[in-house]
């Protein structure tokens, strides 16, 4: 496998794993007791994780409704860091904005029995879920014990969630298309930093 579909693997069995809830489903809960519900959800999540300028805006965006500084903190931290120049994984912009098939990494998830993604028929959309086993759990959890450089992507998709606060899929996606960069990219471009816009912003916070 190579080293970039081994680190999105990691990446994304970190990002389910940390937010999914029970699965209720008695016929399958034993083996695979998380659930994780939307792939758009997953998409909008996942872009913060890999563009950390984006993140540290909404961040700086939180801090400015509601005054806790932990939010502004964590927004600097993340360029004394220097994660938007060493941490940025590019995605492309695609119609409905930053996307990226997930066909090879879940493949690499199911293979080994960690997710299974589950597919609900509905009358005008089939949307995608996924569970996450037992095995999969129990193998995150390793990852970091053996290879501790991987903690990173557990504590960011903890805090990416944190900031999602319970927003679904198509709210966290119209957040991201109020960033003109995001919105304005062309089809097919990749998405282009805010890195220096924030910085600015963040300078001008005392």
């Amino acid at each position: 496998m190579a080293n970039t579909e081994y680190r999105d693997a990691v990446r994304i069995l970190f990002l389910l794993k940390e937010g999914s809830e029970p699965n209720k489903d008695p016929t399958t809960s034993e083996e695979f007791p998380l659930r994780f519900e939307g792939e758009t959800r997953l998409q909008a999540l996942d872009f913060w994780i890999r563009y950390p300028d984006y993140l540290a805006d909404e961040l700086v965006a939180q801090f400015e409704e509601g005054g806790d500084r932990f939010y502004l903190d964590t927004a600097r931290a993340i360029f004394n860091d220097d994660e938007p120049s060493e941490k940025t994984i590019p995605m492309l912009r695609r119609y409905y904005g930053a996307y990226e098939r997930l066909d090879t990494v879940l493949a690499i998830l199911s293979v080994r029995g960690l997710v299974r993604p589950l597919t609900l028929h509905h009358p005008t959309t089939n949307p995608q879920h996924f569970l996450v086993s037992k095995t999969g759990i129990e193998i995150a959890e390793q990852i970091v014990r053996d290879h501790p450089i991987f903690d990173w992507y557990a504590k960011r998709a903890r805090l990416v969630l944190q900031v999602a606060n319970g927003r679904g899929g198509a709210v966290l996606k119209k957040r991201q298309h109020e960033q003109k960069e995001y919105h304005d990219a062309q089809i097919g471009d990749l998405i282009p930093t805010i890195a220096e816009r924030v910085q600015t912003k963040l300078a001008e916070i005392h």
